[in-house]
Formats: structure tokens, sequence, C-alpha cells
């Protein structure tokens, strides 16, 4: 999406990154400020509550999990509180804060278990056990490293030998796929999954040492997590393999689709940034995004690029985004994160044209404010039903940004300032799911094309 570029080499002289971040496009100068003397808004109007839901997180992953493997992933977190006396009071365990931790964990592991007839997209099923054996393994260790019989090494398996399982699981990833587009959205969190774990959680020296038992708790979670999810992981690689009719081997047209898109971004970022930048990821700030305002200081939609514009680039440090001659070693998780930039950069793009078309994005009455939660339900709706598998994926990122906006608007102490940023939010979620159906229809039109 080309767009002018005016001030590219003076803001990257400038270092406009860090004041782009804080400032956004809030404007320069001493005019007016739009929050002076804003229009007026019937706040009361606006609904607490809606009768339409956010859509459910929709199925990347086309097979279950077996009852028999649910039941041996609940077994564990049985097995691994099995050793925690309950109830555990001041007169078995004096020291209160270690003793809160314990507590804590070991309920919030037992909440996260899905129900036996909890319906669970398989991915967030194995997020879920994942979760449950984190909190139960905390709540272990750290109950093992205050008792003189307790052996914290003994609580999970050692960090070693699950790094080593880890990283083989990764290395036989991705695994045969329905056709390329699906085994992006199948294979892609799994391979995230490893990735994480082998550049952030699989460090230190795990849960031997009990001089701090709360460390030590929190190092046995770590682990027992990430043991987890290379269950999981080589469950649904093995089960989704077995149920297809006619599998490809996906890996190199991945890998190409993938340094596609990643040309695009790369393209995007140098527009953004202009010349002499060292690293493309970091954030240009928001007056690379316009060249001219027409709305007031503060106004909504200047607010919004702000925020969105901080939070993409923040996201982009960190995920495996393919561009220039940066490839991420794993093919799917680079093609899922990569698209996902695209997508954003794209959404970026839209807010910035409304921007220097003069669009405050100041709901006209309470209506709209609910008018534009359903039209951002609907887009999300149709992203999350598509028959794209990258576009349902794409979904999965976008369908937690209602919580924000829709916990706002039910806030007992909501005013008209944080009820606009609410409706920006649900503009947002139109408009960025509206790019993901754009660019997910684009990599399925490649791969048909090679």
């Amino acid at each position: 999406m080309p767009r002018r570029l005016t001030r590219r080499d003076v803001l990257a002289a400038a270092g406009a990154v860090a004041l782009g971040s804080l400032a956004g496009c809030s404007g320069r100068g001493s005019g007016p400020r739009f929050w002076d003397d804003p229009p007026s808004l019937d706040v009361e109007g606006v609904p607490r509550e809606f009768d339409r839901p956010v859509p459910d997180p929709p199925r990347i992953v086309p097979v279950d999990v077996e009852p028999a493997v649910a039941a041996a992933f609940a077994d564990r977190v049985d097995r691994l509180l099995s050793s925690i006396p309950e109830p555990l009071t001041g007169g078995t365990l004096p020291n209160g804060a270690i003793r809160e931790q314990i507590e804590t964990e070991r309920a919030g592991a037992r909440e996260a278990l899905p129900e036996s007839d909890e319906a669970l997209p398989p991915l967030e099923a194995a997020e879920r056990y994942a979760t449950a054996r984190d909190r139960a393994a905390t709540a272990a260790g750290t109950w093992a490293a205050v008792t003189v019989e307790g052996d914290p090494e003994a609580v999970t398996a050692g960090i070693g030998t699950v790094r080593n399982r880890a990283f083989e699981t990764l290395e036989e990833l991705p695994g045969p796929a329905a056709d390329p587009v699906a085994g992006a959205a199948v294979y892609g969190p799994i391979e995230r999954w490893y990735d994480e774990a082998r550049r952030r959680t699989l460090v230190g020296s795990g849960p031997a040492d009990q001089a701090n038992p709360l460390r030590t708790g929190d190092a046995a979670g770590e682990v027992e997590r990430v043991q987890s999810l290379v269950e999981s992981g080589r469950y649904l690689r093995d089960r989704y393999a077995a149920s297809l009719a006619d599998p490809e081997a996906v890996a190199e047209p991945l890998r190409r689709e993938m340094n596609r898109l990643g040309r695009a971004v790369g393209d995007r970022l140098r527009e953004l940034h202009g010349e002499g930048v060292e690293d493309l990821r970091q954030n240009p700030g928001t007056d690379a995004f316009v060249d001219d305002r027409a709305v007031a200081r503060g106004a909504p939609s200047a607010a919004l690029l702000s925020s969105a514009v901080y939070r993409s680039f923040d996201d982009m440090w960190f995920d495996p985004v393919a561009f220039d001659d940066y490839e991420p070693d794993d093919p799917a998780t680079g093609l899922t994160r990569t698209a996902l930039a695209r997508t954003r950069l794209r959404a970026l793009g839209d807010v910035a044209d409304r921007v220097e078309a003069g669009e405050t994005m100041f709901p006209d009455d309470a209506a709209a404010v609910s008018a534009a939660r359903t039209a951002a339900v609907e887009s999300a709706a149709a992203l999350a039903g598509s028959e794209n598998p990258l576009a349902r994926w794409l979904a999965t990122q976008f369908l937690p940004l209602f919580a924000e906006p829709d916990g706002a608007l039910a806030a007992g102490d909501r005013n008209a300032r944080s009820t606009v940023e609410a409706y920006t939010r649900y503009r947002w979620i139109e408009t960025v799911t509206g790019e993901a159906r754009t660019v997910a229809a684009s990599v399925e039109d490649s791969f048909e094309a090679n």
C-alpha cells in the first residue's frame, strides 16, 4: 500500500522513533487540542452489555483431542498436586508468601483444566493443559523446596531433557498437510511453542536451587509447561497427519511464500523509515504514516493510530517476521507471523488515510458505538468462519481485542473519553480483520499460482 513519503529521511535522522511512540499522531505546536472542547456524547445511552457475543475462537487443527489423552493430561495435574497437604495451614507452612504462592497456583491449576464436557479447539485445549500443568508444577516445586523430604528436581523432567525434546520436535516440523495454507495454520502455532521455549523459557539453571523456594517453583512450572506443549505438539502433529487422505510436504512452499510476503513487509518498512535505519523492526513513529493531519491534536483517530503503531511494532520486535535478508528458521511460524505483520501494516495505512482525510472517529451518537461494535463483530466472524485456514488463524490473533473495549464500556466509571476510545478500538478491529481477509486470500492465490 504505497503512500506519500515526504519526511522519511528527516524523521530517521532526527531519531523520531521514541518520540513517535510517545507523542503518536497528536501533532506539534500550539494548535487546539481535541479534548479541550469535544463534541457532546450521550455516554449513558451507550449500552454496557451487548446481545451479540464475540465469536468463539475458530478451529485450526481439524482433529479432536481423544478423551484418553485429555484424561492423561488432567491426571498429570492431579499427580503434581498430590504431594501438597490440603488444606495448607499456617501451622504446616508458617511462611505466608510461600504458602500464598502454593495455594494460588494450586487453585489456578484446577481452574485452568478444561471441563470434561468443554468443547475446545485442539490448540486452545493444549494451551489450557499447559497452563494447568505449569501452575501445578509451580505449586509442587515450591512445596518440594521447603520440605526436608522434598526434591524439586524430581517434580519435572530435567531442563536438558525437555530442551532436547523441544528441539527434536521442532526439527520434525512442519509435518505433512492437506495443502500449504492448512500447513501454515496447523503447524505455525506448534512451531511457535518450541521457538519461544528455545529463546525465552528454557534458560537458566532449572529448579535445583532450594535457596529461593518461590523461584524454584516458578522454574519447575516453566519446564513443565514446555514439556506439556512438547507432548501436545507431537500428539496433534501425529493425529493430524494420520487424518490426511492425500498428505503433502509443505516446508518448501511455506518458505517461498514467507519470503514473498517478507519482501512486501520489508518494502513497506523501508518506506516508513527511510534510509540509514539499522533495524527496520523499530517503531518509526506515527509521523511516518501521515504527511498532513486534518484533525485536531489528540483526536480519537490520531490516538488510535498512535496506540496501534506502538502495539504493532512492539509485537513485531519479538515475532519472527521475514523481511530483507532475514529468513526465520521455522517456515510455518515465519509465514503466519509475517502475514500478521503485513495485515497490521495495511491496517495502519487505512487508519492513517482517515487521519489525513480529517476523520476524527468521534461517534455521532450513542447508537454509533453499538453500530461500530456490530461491524467489528461481523468482520471478525467472517474472518473466523472463513474456509481459508490462514484467515482463521489470523482471527485467533484479533478476537482477544474485544476484551479491552467491552470492558471499558462495562466499567462503572466510564466517561466520554473512555467510551470514544472503545469506539475507536472497534473501528480498528473492523479494519484489521478486513485486511486480514485480503492478506489471507493473497497467500492462498499465491500458492495456487505456484
